[in-house]
């Protein structure tokens, strides 16, 4: 894969993780009767976890990169409280990243994705995705894939539909996401869901 095509791909990646995880929270605050909106919204995790991945391993300043999702997390406690989960994926997708960058950080943020939201299973799967970008495909496919067993028959199961959209290599090229667009959106997202679910 050449340089702008993994650009294309990243960029891809980013904005259907935004879409899908725009509709699973529309499913999630406004229209819980229809489980299909959630469906769809199992997409978006995997996504966010590769461009997470990607940006660990790309950025030029990792600490920086690491506070920002730790900071958009905290952010967004309140938010995520009233769902029920007090740390929300942006802490779970911190501690992917910290583990990545630097393994001796491995079994911490093994421990710490517990008390996240998705916990063992999204910490899991972030290596998952991992291995099958940089170290071994089939072994990465696999693993994917067994994890998905183990979440059955909750509906994150249908999460392991982003397999295919993980190992599609050419895609279009896309307008690129601003870097501020992508923090802020998922609070931002929320706070408007919720200010039209207590409207109505």
């Amino acid at each position: 894969m050449t340089q702008e095509e993994s650009y294309n791909k990243i960029n891809a990646i980013k904005w259907i993780g935004i879409i899908t995880m725009t509709i699973d929270h529309i499913g999630y605050y406004l229209y819980p009767e229809f489980i299909w909106l959630r469906i769809i919204g199992r997409i978006a995790f995997p996504c966010f976890l590769y461009t997470t991945i990607q940006g660990t391993k790309n950025t030029s300043n990792f600490k920086k990169y690491f506070f920002q999702l730790i900071g958009t997390g905290i952010l967004t406690i309140p938010i995520s409280f009233y769902s029920g989960t007090v740390f929300n994926i942006l802490f779970t997708l911190a501690l992917v990243a910290l583990s990545i960058k630097d393994k001796r950080f491995f079994v911490l943020s093994f421990v710490l994705s517990y008390f996240c939201e998705y916990g063992i299973y999204g910490f899991l799967l972030g290596w998952a995705i991992y291995c099958m970008v940089f170290i071994n495909k089939p072994l990465g496919v696999i693993f994917f894939l067994v994890l998905h067993v183990f979440v059955w028959p909750s509906i994150q199961m249908f999460a392991c539909l982003a397999i295919f959209l993980l190992l599609i290599d050419t895609y279009m090229e896309t307008k690129k996401m601003p870097k501020i667009f992508g923090y802020l959106y998922y609070p931002l997202h929320q706070l408007i869901l919720l200010a039209i679910k207590f409207s109505l």
